[in-house]
Order: C-alpha cells, then sequence, then structure tokens
C-alpha cells in the first residue's frame, strides 16, 4: 500500500508542476487540508481540492513557466504518510528574482487520496513531523 501512497503523492506534485491543476484536484479528498508551516511562504491553511488548487495556481502563476520545476529528490514512506523532499527552481514574473528552495512535505493518504499535507521549509524537520527518518 504503501507504494501507492508514494506515487499518488508524486502524482499530485508531478501535476502541479505541469500545471495540470485538473489533474492534481482528482488526488485529493472532499475534505483535504494543506498546511504550510512558518518555514514555508504563502497562505497557511487551505481546506478543500478547491482551495488547495486555488493556492497552487496562484503560486505557480506568480513564476515564469519556462524554467520553473519542481523535482522529488527524496522519499521516505511510513504507513499512510509519504514524506516527499522537493527541489523548487523558478524566477518571479514581476520581480525576475530567482528562486531554489529545498522543501519537505508529509502527506497523508487515505484510500487512495490524499487527505493532509502539512509543508515544512526544510526535509529533517517533515520527517520530523511526520514521525520518521531516513
Amino acid at each position: 500500500m504503501s507504494q501507492q501512497n508514494v506515487e499518488v503523492a508524486k502524482r499530485v506534485i508531478h501535476a502541479f508542476n505541469r500545471r495540470d491543476y485538473e489533474k492534481a484536484l482528482h488526488g485529493f479528498h472532499a475534505d483535504a487540508v494543506w498546511h504550510n508551516t512558518a518555514e514555508f511562504p504563502g497562505q497557511r491553511i487551505c481546506v478543500g481540492p478547491e482551495a488547495i488548487i486555488d493556492f497552487w495556481e496562484t503560486l505557480m502563476e506568480s513564476f515564469e513557466e519556462s524554467g520553473s520545476r519542481m523535482d522529488v529528490e527524496r522519499v521516505v514512506e511510513g504507513e499512510d504518510t509519504v514524506v516527499l523532499g522537493v527541489h523548487s527552481v523558478g524566477e518571479g514574473k514581476a520581480s525576475g528574482v530567482p528562486l531554489d528552495l529545498h522543501w519537505g512535505a508529509a502527506f497523508r493518504v487515505r484510500d487512495g487520496k490524499i487527505s493532509r499535507v502539512d509543508v515544512h521549509g526544510d526535509w529533517v524537520k517533515a520527517l520530523q513531523a511526520a514521525g520518521l527518518s531516513e
């Protein structure tokens, strides 16, 4: 089951990466929560798939499409939690400021869909918060 959970989490990140928000939408439970901790920029809590997609669409649209990407660099699986280490790069549309950010997120998966995501500013904090280690 945990390898399936890994694929669910990766599929959503890849959909955001391609700006395929319709595909990402189907990866979440109706009551899903996306929680950005204080270490991660942006809105703190989004409830429901539509709010999560709105957050990501706004975030991704603030970066130039060409050269902007998210790469999954690390994966640790738990029973119902997957922690992904992600490297995001891009350039702000308005500011031209480059982004080069490594972050971690714990994805809780239930019945093949994401029920909660806790995003942290770094990999170690995401692992610790999920009660996992490398």
